[in-house]
């Protein structure tokens, strides 16, 4: 089994047992609907400089090559906000490769989250620090938990779609039971948006 895979189901196996640690760890420091949605100008307030985007259900829909017009107008309002971008994706390069093309934006695929290895891959491609970047993508077992246990800012969207590929809807049927006991511990809603210090239980 790949690190990446022991590591998400060490995470799921604590929150389930309430490990408090862990419970913070997978909880988002903010939450919308979608990455259309996002503040990002609350980001650049809070010397924000590098936006490590997923792809998969965050970007685009799963394995789905077509990017959306508004996501397109997006990335390149990012730029001339003069934000770093980094495409930052498990899937395989075949998949994340031409996704990277047609935004114009550097790419790691393979990238293995929620290693500590792989936001250290990441940041050296953009030459970022933690300090100053945020990872911004649906899942809670890679992209929130993976950014935040290696100190960096991370923010939950909501699945484009509920389309998954082999490897997402694992997650995502790890991740539904999960958010259950969330919010039992009133630590996270699915629909209940928030933004950093803003966030109420």
């Amino acid at each position: 089994m790949a690190k990446k895979h022991i590591l998400m189901m060490q995470t799921f196996i604590k929150v389930m047992l309430g490990f408090k640690q862990e419970i913070e760890a997978v909880t988002p420091d903010s939450y919308y609907p979608s990455i259309y949605k996002i503040d990002y100008q609350i980001l650049k307030k809070e010397n924000i400089d590098t936006l490590l985007f997923d792809i998969d259900n965050t970007i685009t829909k799963v394995d789905d090559l077509n990017i959306p017009k508004e996501t397109i107008e997006l990335i390149r309002n990012l730029k001339e906000q003069k934000f770093k971008i980094l495409l930052f994706s498990n899937n395989h390069e075949q998949r994340a490769k031409p996704v990277a093309q047609k935004l114009n934006l550097p790419v790691l695929s393979d990238a293995g989250k929620p290693t500590k290895e792989a936001y250290e891959k990441a940041l050296n491609i953009l030459n970022s620090n933690k300090e100053n970047t945020v990872a911004i993508g649906d899942q809670l077992l890679s992209d929130i938990v993976g950014a935040k246990k290696y100190g960096i800012k991370a923010i939950l969207v909501d699945q484009l779609s509920k389309e998954n590929n082999v490897q997402t809807g694992m997650a995502q049927k790890l991740q539904k039971h999960m958010i259950k006991q969330l919010k039992k511990y009133k630590q996270f809603q699915i629909g209940k948006y928030y933004i950093s210090e803003n966030k109420t239980n």
